[in-house]
């Protein structure tokens, strides 16, 4: 059972994050300066995919095959890591969740692209294409 969720943990982890990029281009395709930034946007999207996959094909052809029945301590510690931040995060932003009729407060990423520039653009597109 625990290496079931061990082996689930990265992909949950990207499905999590998955929606990010969605959000930030449909804001941006409806800020003021939209053309300029969401075209900033797919270059940097564009460039960040390239360089992750040049640094993982260059890793793949370096990185040598481990036998698959040896023990991997460093990855099992890298997944209790990943799990026990990921709950601490839950616990974090369930605290911090608007009480009662408030209405929650907008993340400043999302007020922020309504100024954002091409290079800006850019610079998020590379950053979240990861």
């Amino acid at each position: 059972m625990g290496s079931v969720i061990g082996d689930i943990l990265p992909l949950a982890l990207g499905i999590t994050i998955s929606p990010i990029p969605i959000i930030a281009a449909i804001l941006m395709l409806l800020s003021p300066k939209a053309k300029g930034t969401s075209v900033g946007f797919l270059i940097g999207w564009i460039l960040g995919i390239v360089v992750a996959l040049v640094v993982f094909i260059l890793l793949a052809s370096v990185i040598t095959p481990s036998d698959p029945d040896a023990s991997q301590p460093v990855a099992g510690v890298i997944k209790l890591l990943l799990g026990a931040l990921m709950l601490l995060l839950a616990v974090k932003q369930w605290r911090g969740r608007p009480q009662g009729d408030a209405e929650p407060a907008l993340p400043a990423w999302m007020a922020a692209i309504d100024s954002m520039t091409p290079v800006k653009g850019l610079g998020l597109g590379f950053l979240l294409s990861r």
